[in-house]
């Protein structure tokens, strides 16, 4: 995102969520393992763009056969044995419910993804203090439909988190155009989900419905950015959850306090 977008405060602006003090001491870092991400990217992209160019618009190619999307094993770990239902992770139960609206191509989410999403899961999703809700917006861009609407296919699969943790894992540029077929394809076998399934629904208009849904959540509850965080009793609504920096240590912080009675 280029620096006059950022003055000029267009809805979606990263990490503005956590508030501008946090925006000025927390400038944009790379998730963990973009070296290698970025490597990998620099190697496939000349086959991607043959991929593409013999690609016709209704068949989605198939990955590279390049090794797969970094992150599988530790995506899978992190989510292992826990229910999930659509946009739902955890026991349904759970006395609280944590909403986070993302996108896909935000960077900040990324972050948020890998540094602080596995020690929520951990201290309070595992024991069944709090269930997850996500809703994935689509401020940046195309990518961010295309990955919004993937994302809810995998859902359909009960496997929306996972999708969007490797996805995360293994994000591109924002505004760069990664979100290619093969890109997706490859998210979608090392979650564990069928491409041409996820394809079906990127194509679908029944998956533009919760996506309009999460775009009313956000306005009512006032999200113009992402990560946004809500704690609450009901999906959607609630507290905005503020940490200082995208560390689980900083969110405990943050998220503590509202959880006592």
């Amino acid at each position: 995102m280029s620096s006059q977008q950022a003055e000029e405060g267009r809805p979606g602006r990263e990490g503005e969520a956590l508030g501008e003090q946090s925006d000025r001491r927390h400038p944009r870092r790379a998730p963990r393992r973009d070296l290698a991400v970025a490597a990998a990217i620099g190697v496939a992209v000349a086959l991607v763009l043959i991929l593409v160019s013999q690609q016709s618009s209704k068949d989605p190619v198939e990955p590279s056969g390049d090794g797969g999307p970094v992150g599988v094993a530790e995506t899978r770990a992190t989510f292992a044995g826990i229910p999930q239902d659509g946009t739902t992770l955890g026991d349904p139960r759970a006395p609280m419910v944590l909403t986070e609206f993302v996108d896909l191509q935000c960077t900040f989410c990324a972050q948020a993804a890998l540094q602080v999403l596995p020690g929520v899961i951990e201290t309070y999703v595992r024991p069944g203090r709090l269930r997850l809700e996500l809703r994935t917006a689509a401020f940046l861009g195309p990518d961010s439909v295309r990955g919004a609407k993937a994302a809810q296919a995998a859902g359909r699969r009960g496997l929306m988190w996972n999708f969007t943790e490797l996805w995360f894992y293994n994000q591109g540029a924002e505004g760069s155009g990664y979100a290619t077929n093969p890109f997706i394809a490859a998210i979608a076998q090392g979650t564990g989900v069928d491409p041409q399934f996820v394809f079906d629904g990127i194509k679908s208009p029944v998956l533009n419905v919760p996506l309009r849904q999460a775009e009313r959540q956000a306005e009512a509850a006032g999200v113009r950015v992402t990560p946004t965080f809500l704690l609450g009793r009901q999906p959607g609504r609630g507290k905005r959850i503020l940490p200082r920096e995208l560390t689980f240590e900083s969110f405990q912080e943050a998220l503590e306090p509202e959880l006592r009675p």
